[in-house]
């Protein structure tokens, strides 16, 4: 008897020392020099001592369970970005570093127990911004571009995404404070910030992308708001051109591609990089389609463009990436991170727009469409028509 209560005694001690870190939710914030992104983390311990981390964006809950503890630090993995949050612990407080090796950046980052990931201080009533807008961003210069915001409110809660041509800003989460707006998204690569204000015609802000990099923006409502789609941005003349398969695979060498075996085949090729959120949620709509696909006649031949670049890291990402998302078809290193660089082995194209590109050859090996950014599944319907566009594209190069 006496050894069992020993036994209970230790076992419990271990389980309250285990949780040294308070369990529930916690708001995270990396700091930038100017300004601030806050978010929400839940922490956890379903299996045992070892604590689960889950950012939340809105819908999207992203799970670490491969955080590790020494000493009085924890060291959580932002997987597959080669990224990682370093942080001396208490109970209720992290303090560390944000650190993105691909950039070799490092970023104050603190979390703290209990706290929301934003408060409403205004007592004014909320100006609405549910649905559809168009916005601008660096509307008074010459690199003005657009996208579509599609937000969705629940009181002063606002969810959604915001769609550009270089592909969607993912999972926005936020309050309505006022007249103010507060919406931020935090994946892992990136911490961004959407913050603006009403105006008279609709709203206005800044969009804050890192340690020093923002521009303003402005929007307005529009039902009808749309980018013009990513299938119809680069048109290709049937049977005239064919990839130049020694520099797809560039970063490996030479003959790093064997393009007979792709012979015969509806061939799929994707630009992307490891350090991409929108090139990994890419990735694992291809290894799902695949994996249903493989026993026809089709391919998928994978080339990355990475930052902080070497053969070796590159490689050796590469390879971590694979593991990672249990790729089942061919991955190739095509080089250093650059939109031309990415473009190179298709002479049609000067500079692809965005990672990801899709590029789609026909069984006898010319490219027939080109796909130039990603409407994610944060995106709702666009993600639901590229799956169908995609599909219907790949039945009938295969009919042929």
């Amino acid at each position: 008897m006496k050894s069992i209560l020993v036994s209970l005694l230790v076992f419990f001690t271990f389980q309250a020392s285990a949780q040294i870190i308070k369990p529930g939710q916690w708001q995270g914030i990396v700091h930038y020099s100017g300004a601030q992104v806050p978010f929400t983390i839940e922490i956890g311990y379903p299996f045992g001592e070892v604590p689960e981390i889950i950012f939340v964006n809105g819908t999207e809950r992203r799970v670490v369970q491969n955080a590790t503890i020494e000493g009085d630090s924890i060291f959580i993995p932002l997987d597959p970005f080669d990224v990682e949050i370093r942080a001396k612990y208490s109970a209720m407080n992290l303090t560390g570093l944000y650190i993105k090796y691909y950039r070799d950046q490092r970023i104050p980052f603190t979390a703290a127990y209990g706290k929301p990931r934003m408060t409403k201080r205004s007592v004014r009533p909320t100006a609405p911004i549910e649905d559809r807008w168009k916005i601008t961003f660096s509307p008074e210069s010459s690199d003005i571009s657009k996208g579509v915001g599609l937000f969705k409110q629940r009181g002063n809660v606002v969810t959604g995404t915001i769609m550009t041509q270089v592909s969607d800003y993912r999972y926005f989460e936020g309050i309505l404070d006022g007249d103010s707006m507060k919406l931020t998204c935090f994946d892992g690569a990136h911490a961004f910030a959407f913050y603006g204000k009403k105006s008279e015609s609709g709203w206005q802000g800044q969009m804050i992308y890192g340690d020093g990099y923002s521009e303003e923006w402005n929007a307005v409502y529009d039902e009808n708001a749309q980018l013009t789609d990513p299938f119809e941005m680069v048109q290709v003349e049937t049977g005239s051109q064919k990839p130049y398969y020694d520099l797809l695979g560039a970063g490996q060498g030479k003959d790093a591609i064997d393009p007979t075996k792709y012979e015969g085949k509806v061939l799929i090729i994707q630009l992307f990089g490891t350090w991409c959120p929108n090139s990994h949620d890419q990735t694992k709509y291809l290894v799902n389609w695949y994996n249903k696909n493989k026993d026809r006649a089709v391919a998928i031949l994978g080339s990355s463009f990475e930052a902080n670049y070497s053969q070796e890291y590159g490689l050796e990402r590469l390879g971590q990436y694979r593991e990672m998302n249990d790729i089942p078809y061919d991955l190739v290193l095509g080089g250093r991170l650059s939109k031309t660089g990415a473009a190179m082995p298709f002479a049609f194209i000067q500079r692809i727009e965005a990672f990801p590109t899709l590029v789609i050859l026909d069984k006898q090996g010319y490219v027939r469409h080109v796909h130039s950014y990603f409407n994610g599944p944060a995106t709702g319907e666009y993600y639901q028509a590229f799956d169908r566009r995609f599909n219907e594209i790949i039945e009938s190069l295969l009919s042929e």
